[in-house]
């Protein structure tokens, strides 16, 4: 094991609590949302939240790719300061911006999304969050780039327990519904902000280079249009659904997506919490493209597994933590699970485009997925409802990726071993297949699921899949879980 792979797993194990720490309000508090909201409730809040998500790209820049790519190829301290706090100043001011546009046009947009202003108030609120978001996720960014992971969990462990203790105390002891999710995601990123900007201005100053915003903008602004396609492209499917069906339908298909995006928050996150820093140190060394291969086969067995996971537990869970009028999300959740394995395999795979900087690329790829995205939304979804809507997800991600990688392979070629994983594909979509159409019963839907995810782990070990390190380590994983980590680190010190 090298120290790519070392570092990989030291630090993107901790990168994964972190992202779990952060984002995990929304899953935690599934149980009571899913008892305390109706389906339409549900539905109003994932409208809002695409709303405000839609205004966070058009003025946030999306500009943490610039950060990384700059950041890190930075050749003093006094640079890295000055990118850092030029990136916390503009984004801050054009958030701001945001903000002041969407309260005026607050009644016009309630309108035009559910009909009627009834939910201008709650949007005028939930836009306070524009204000706080720059100053929230450019001092976390920074913190990667620093990798100081557990400066990070730390961080992330403080959002978590503010959030959790204020969406309990608005949501079920005031009952104040929707409006209190929105307060306690708005008064927390508050909270966050304030502690998070006086820790990033500590280490870099108040100081603005004009040069360096240029540079961040112009890294960033082909792949803002990007951005805001890629959006329409995930979160168009809610609009198409209200326009076909109802809030209620919204709702639930919402919660199917939130299981799919598991994949993501658990999965594809960590590991570019800190891939997307280590891959450009990587790229000097003699033996990239070897390191490159060998990670893309961990990073990708890593993801697959936990898309099984996903998709033939989900089901079950859904059954223990929310009411019936809910468990219809479940029959989703693997068509976007795999829209996803697609996206993270398009993260991985972008590296030619970003050495190169032809970030123009993204822009083209997102308005092709778009083009796909649209006819499939109008011929699938007013027959299949949400069904239709997942799977034309699915089928534009696919799309997408596949333009991306072509171009990025043609501008830097890692060589990857694609034979590889065409070999664990097959076995991870039959796993999901017989769970799919196994036993409803509970107990027997468990035990069959967990018996079909430990066969799919064993298989890891049969097939030429891994390098033999690696299968020794997940070897020892299943033959004693409960001393693997000594395991781990006794192997990490022989090498």
């Amino acid at each position: 094991m090298n120290e790519t792979d070392k570092k990989l797993i030291s630090h993107g194990s901790i990168y994964f609590v972190g992202n779990i720490l952060r984002h995990a309000v929304s899953f935690l508090m599934l149980p009571i949302y899913t008892r305390v909201l109706t389906p339409a409730d549900y539905g109003t809040i994932e409208l809002l939240s695409m709303v405000i998500d839609f205004a966070g790209i058009l003025f946030g820049l999306r500009i943490g790719e610039a950060i990384f790519r700059f950041y890190l190829m930075a050749e003093s301290d006094v640079e890295k300061k000055h990118i850092i706090s030029s990136a916390l100043i503009l984004t801050t001011l054009l958030n701001s911006v945001g903000f002041f546009i969407l309260f005026a046009a607050s009644g016009l947009l309630s309108t035009t999304i559910f009909g009627g202003i009834e939910q201008q108030n709650l949007l005028i609120l939930f836009s306070l969050s524009l204000l706080f978001a720059p100053v929230v996720e450019i001092p976390m960014t920074y913190i990667r780039a620093q990798q100081r992971p557990w400066l990070f969990v730390s961080f992330s462990t403080l959002k978590l327990t503010l959030q959790l203790s204020l969406n309990i105390y608005y949501v079920v002891i005031l009952g104040l519904g929707v409006k209190g999710v929105i307060l306690s995601a708005v008064v927390s990123s508050g909270a966050m902000a304030v502690l998070l900007a006086a820790y990033c201005l500590h280490y870099t100053g108040l100081r603005f280079s004009l040069s360096r915003a240029k540079d961040l903008v112009t890294f960033s602004y082909p792949m803002i249009l990007a951005s805001l396609i890629s959006f329409y492209v995930t979160f168009g499917d809610r609009y198409f659904l209200n326009l076909y069906g109802t809030l209620t339908d919204v709702g639930i298909y919402a919660l199917g997506y939130k299981f799919g995006f598991l994949l993501t928050f658990i999965g594809i996150g960590p590991f570019l919490s800190i891939w997307d820093s280590e891959r450009y140190h990587i790229l000097n060394e003699p033996n990239a493209k070897c390191t490159f291969q060998n990670v893309f086969v961990l990073f990708t067995v890593f993801i697959l597994l936990i898309a099984v996971g996903i998709s033939i537990f989900s089901k079950n869970i859904l059954m223990v933590m929310a009411n019936p009028e809910f468990w219809e999300a479940a029959r989703i959740v693997p068509v976007v699970v795999l829209a996803y394995f697609f996206q993270g395999l398009m993260a991985y795979c972008n590296l030619g485009i970003m050495i190169h900087k032809k970030t123009i690329i993204f822009t083209k790829s997102a308005i092709l997925a778009a083009v796909v995205i649209t006819v499939l939304y109008f011929l699938l979804i007013p027959s299949f409802g949400s069904s239709g809507a997942a799977w034309a997800t699915m089928l534009a991600f696919a799309v997408k990726f596949f333009y991306i990688n072509h171009h990025a392979t043609n501008l830097y070629d890692m060589e990857l071993p694609w034979g590889k994983i065409f070999m664990f594909f097959p076995l991870c979509t039959i796993v999901v297949l017989i769970s799919l159409f196994g036993p409803n019963q509970m107990v027997l839907s468990v035990v069959l699921n967990t018996f079909l995810f430990f066969l799919l782990i064993y298989s890891i070990i049969l097939l030429p899949i891994l390098s033999d390190n690696h299968r020794f380590l997940l070897r020892s994983l299943l033959l004693n879980p409960w001393k693997f980590s000594h395991q781990l680190r006794h192997f990490l010190r022989k090498i």
